[in-house]
Order: structure tokens, then sequence, then C-alpha cells
């Protein structure tokens, strides 16, 4: 898809969805910056990915402060190409309803999630912009455009991100720069797994909610931006794109009437 040779950064990839897209990133030739917050784990990516060819290298930074993403950005540009996609997919989930929530947890959420989006987004537009191209994907989730119990921090937060994405778009359209969102449904994942056992939920419960009848794999997300990325959506741009199953736009009766 026209990728070849072109750099990417992707936050927060060291595991998961974000180690999956740098995966298919590096296997579409990309040159592929990693970051995450503790260098050994994003240390260890990078060597995964090393093994098998690709040019990818490490870039801890923790987003949510200014001068540590300035700084990676600019080693990116100096020490791995001109950046052409920056992936905004770091965040954390802290839950709570508004009764029992913590004053930090809903910080420490609103740091990652939409702060975080803000500080990476505005040091790749100020590279991008002199160039007049470039991709921006942000990496939300279907629990900004649906509600969710006990989960108002991350639903509030990663709304934001859904309209900063939007607002960015529109700012970017005449500087030739995309501006797209990513909203992943329930995804086959430990941290999936590992919520449905806090929970004491079965993963089929979870099933029971998605139309298509199975949960999302971290390669549907990835697909989905290398294509965004690509020449060949040059002029899609301020989109929101939910990889769910349907799960965000199926709302199953409850009660029925005899």
């Amino acid at each position: 898809m026209s990728l070849a040779g072109r750099c990417a950064l992707i936050t927060g990839a060291a595991r998961g969805i974000g180690f999956t897209i740098a995966r298919v990133l590096c296997e579409a030739g990309m040159h592929v910056g990693i970051n995450d917050l503790d260098p050994g784990t994003t240390a260890g990516a990078v060597q995964e990915l090393a093994v098998a060819g690709h040019k990818v290298m490490a870039f801890p930074a923790d987003v949510t402060k200014a001068s540590q993403v300035t700084a990676m950005i600019s080693r990116v540009e100096s020490e791995l190409g001109t950046l052409w996609l920056l992936v905004n997919n770091a965040g954390v989930f802290r839950s709570g309803g508004a009764d029992s929530l913590a004053e930090q947890d809903w910080d420490d959420t609103f740091a990652v999630d939409a702060k975080g989006v803000f500080l990476c987004s505005q040091a790749a537009v100020r590279r991008m912009i002199p160039r007049k191209d470039g991709r921006i994907i942000v990496v939300s989730s279907i629990a900004g455009k649906i509600v969710r119990t006990n989960q108002i921090a991350y639903c509030s937060a990663k709304a934001a991100a859904i309209h900063f994405s939007r607002c960015l778009a529109v700012e970017m359209a005449p500087q030739g720069i995309t501006v797209n969102c990513l909203c992943p449904g329930m995804t086959d994942s430990e941290m999936l797994r590992q919520t449905a056992r806090e929970r004491a939920v079965d993963l089929e419960d979870y099933l029971s909610m998605i139309p298509s009848g199975r949960l999302a794999q971290a390669v549907d997300h990835a697909r989905t931006i290398e294509w965004l990325a690509s020449d060949e959506a040059r002029h899609i741009t301020g989109q929101v794109i939910s990889v769910d199953g349907g799960q965000s736009i199926y709302h199953p009766a409850t009660l029925s009437r005899r």
C-alpha cells in the first residue's frame, strides 16, 4: 500500500494491539519507531521485530510530558526518518463509578488517553505542516461512543480523543495531513480475559453482545491502520471507524412481551 520506506511512530506499542500494529507496518516495509513508557519492555519489542529483519527502533518516553514528547519526535526524525505516520495508541484503563472513582484515577486516565494524544499530535503536526503531508491516527475505543457502567473516566477520555481527532482533522486538512480515529471493540487479548476473570464473566457472554459473533483480533485493527496510512486513503479524514463486528450499534432487547 505504498508505505515502503516511510517512517511511522506508534505510542504504547511494546505489547498488545500496539505491537501488532508495529508488526504489520514493519511487514509493509515501513521504518517503525516503538514508543512505550518502560525502556526494557520497549527494547524487547524492538528486538523481536528486528530479528525478522525489519527496520525498527525504540523510543521510550512518557507521552504525558511535553518535553519528552518533543524530544522523542526529534529523535525519530533524526534517527529513523521523516515522520509520515503517527499512531496515538498509548492508553490506560481505570475502572470505577462516579461515586467511587479516585481523583487520581480520573487524572491518570485523561493524562494518557486525552492529553497524551494532544501532545504527540501537536509535536507531529509541527513537523508535518511545513511538508504539507502526513498521517495521524488516534486509537480510541467504542467506549467513547457508548456508555459502560463503572468506566466513567475511560469512556469520557476516549470520547474526548474521538472529538479531538475530528477537530484536528479539520485544522489539518488544508495542510495535506489526514487525521482519523479508530475505535476497537472487544478484542481478543490477555487484558480482556483478565477483566472477564475479575468480573466472573464468561467470554461467551461478551460474544452475545457482538452481532458478528466473534471478538476482534489485534490484526483487524492493524490492517485498518495500514490502509488509512496509505495513499489509497489520502482523501479520507475526520472519520471515526469502529472495528467491532457491529457491537457499538447493537442494542439487544432485554425485555420480551407476551
